[in-house]
């Protein structure tokens, strides 16, 4: 057990233990080299006086701080095995064998030279602030807790294996040295991953989890992208994932908390379509896991798509509204707000406010905008609105995205979310929209257009000449159609003489009659975009004041499902 060591200045000041962990490198406490560039090492019995550098420090700042770990580079070899580590779970309380004795070798006042041991005790339950374990002293045992002993490996004696390394104790009172705390190894490696090369982890060989953990060494991807790689891998995932500190951190988590033969692949696949800079993730499923590779590349490379989908749900009392909004991409909600309440005449300006709170969450994506809304507002020119993102010179309009609505009421239980899914699987399965075209000028009330519509269960989508008659929208909304276009034109009282509802209606229908319902949003942003421009518009082109509703059961505001999915769990 020639590994263990003492560590002081270069002028031979003791300041404290440290462990070495491969044949230049030792892991020791901040505080120990604190403010210290260069020291000197000693392997007592062993070596004497070896020089080193402090190749890098965590965290720590000041007592009680967490990361309060460094690594020790020594300049040449040492000609010594370095430790050995234990299994992570070896703390684990057993029967028969809750309480772990362990050993450390310090080196207080009188034993600066070879050190003295000290015998703890600890298990994993004792775990303090999710970073230490809280280690004692039996009052039996003649040596205590004491400067000189941070930094030092704590060992199990009946194996040799190391367990972590002391940080501090309590130096007064009547708990003096019989009360400390330790880093485990499950710490020290969230703290330096390159730990993780030296651990003994049964979920990959270590050669090659050490040219992986290599491959993503500074990679920057922040938490919140880390937890949607991971959520689009395994969208069947419902546990709350950790605040992911690295890729490493999240490939770590993955490989040791998810189940199946296929879980580092799926991850690493998922990395691969997010495409970190310089990061060849295929060259290392190719060397290590050649197999699972080609069936990854034969998948294709789906482009993650957004959604802020804004919920205003009319009041019981009064005219007032609950707003609230949800942002989610490939089906994992990245952000929220409210609901806040507001009154119908502040809707678009409290809108565009939560808007330009959102956007920065999807603007790397492809996304569309939902409202889900009462009937009364299906008709608010939701696409003339402003998108105002931070740090735009100007805002630009919501039809440069694609917008659609929705009915509040679908969302409800005991309402026709049945029959809506019966019609969106008819459309799908046909793969074409195919629109019933409603002229204005049809004679029909709430139960000729409702019985009209019941009778044909083919009738996925209607187009119409105009804003729909109340009658008429409640009655579709009633049999569950799921995709209604209109133009908002009111015919008034001179009985449709200048509607020319055949021409729109032709051309709308033929734009979208053959299309698949998936890409009526993005075809509808198309038309709004087409209609505006002085090539291609028209002051009688189909785009101008065109409404969308397309009300897939399967999308929830809580969260919803991303853009284009067919039903997945």
């Amino acid at each position: 057990m020639h590994w263990r060591a003492r560590i002081g200045t270069v002028d031979g000041v003791p300041r404290g233990a440290g462990v070495l962990v491969d044949g230049t490198r030792l892991i020791t406490c901040a505080h120990v080299v604190e403010g210290l560039d260069e020291v000197s090492v000693t392997l007592p019995g062993c070596a004497e006086a070896l020089h080193g550098a402090v190749a890098w420090v965590g965290d720590w700042r000041r007592v009680g701080d967490r990361g309060d770990v460094a690594v020790v580079a020594l300049d040449r070899a040492a000609r010594v095995p370095p430790c050995g580590f234990a299994p992570l779970d070896v703390l684990r309380p057993r029967a028969g064998h809750v309480v772990r004795e362990l050993r450390a070798l310090g080196f207080p006042f009188g034993h600066e030279k070879e050190g003295t041991h000290v015998t703890l005790r600890t298990s994993a339950d004792r775990l303090l602030g999710q970073e230490w374990l809280e280690i004692d002293v039996e009052q039996a045992h003649l040596q205590r807790l004491g400067e000189g002993f941070s930094g030092a490996a704590v060992y199990d004696p009946e194996t040799g294996l190391v367990v972590g390394i002391v940080t501090d104790a309590v130096l007064d009172g009547e708990q003096e040295g019989y009360i400390g705390r330790m880093l485990p190894l499950d710490t020290l490696r969230g703290h330096w991953e390159e730990l993780d090369d030296l651990l003994p982890l049964d979920w990959l060989p270590t050669l090659p989890r050490r040219e992986l953990r290599a491959l993503f060494d500074g990679v920057r991807i922040d938490p919140a992208s880390l937890e949607l790689i991971v959520r689009r891998a395994f969208p069947t995932f419902r546990r709350p994932l950790p605040a992911f500190r690295s890729v490493w951190h999240a490939v770590r988590y993955v490989a040791e908390e998810l189940t199946g033969e296929d879980r580092l692949v799926r991850l690493l696949d998922s990395l691969r379509a997010a495409g970190p800079p310089g990061v060849d993730v295929g060259r290392w499923l190719r060397r290590w896991m050649p197999g699972q590779w080609e069936e990854a590349e034969a998948r294709d490379v789906v482009a993650p798509t957004g959604s802020v989908m804004f919920r205003a749900e009319s009041m019981t009392r009064g005219a007032g509204l609950d707003l609230s909004v949800c942002t989610v991409v490939d089906g994992v909600p990245v952000g929220r707000s409210g609901p806040v309440r507001i009154r119908p005449r502040q809707l678009r300006t409290k809108v565009e406010a939560l808007l330009a709170e959102q956007v920065g969450k999807v603007h790397e994506f492809d996304w569309m905008l939902e409202f889900v809304v009462p009937e009364r507002l299906m008709s608010e020119p939701f696409e003339e609105w402003q998108i105002h993102e931070p740090g735009a010179a100007r805002p630009r309009p919501m039809r440069t995205v694609p917008v659609v609505v929705r009915h509040m009421d679908r969302l409800k239980p005991l309402t026709v979310s049945r029959l809506t899914r019966r019609r969106w699987e008819t459309v799908r399965a046909r793969g074409e929209t195919r629109p019933l075209r409603v002229e204005c000028g049809l004679p029909y009330g709430y139960d000729e257009f409702h019985d009209w519509l019941d009778a044909d269960d083919d009738v996925c989508a209607l187009a119409y000449a105009a804003t729909p008659a109340g009658d008429w929208l409640a009655a579709a909304l009633d049999t569950g159609v799921p995709i209604m276009l209109w133009r908002r034109h009111d015919c008034g009282a001179d009985g449709h003489a200048h509607c020319a509802p055949d021409k729109f209606l032709d051309r709308l229908t033929d734009a979208v009659a053959a299309l698949d319902p998936d890409r009526l949003p993005c075809e509808v942003m198309r038309l709004r975009k087409e209609a505006r421009s002085p090539d291609k518009g028209d002051a009688e082109h189909c785009g101008h004041r065109l409404t969308l509703f397309w009300d897939d059961p399967e999308r929830k505001p809580d969260p919803p499902l991303a853009m284009g999915t067919r039903g997945e769990p």
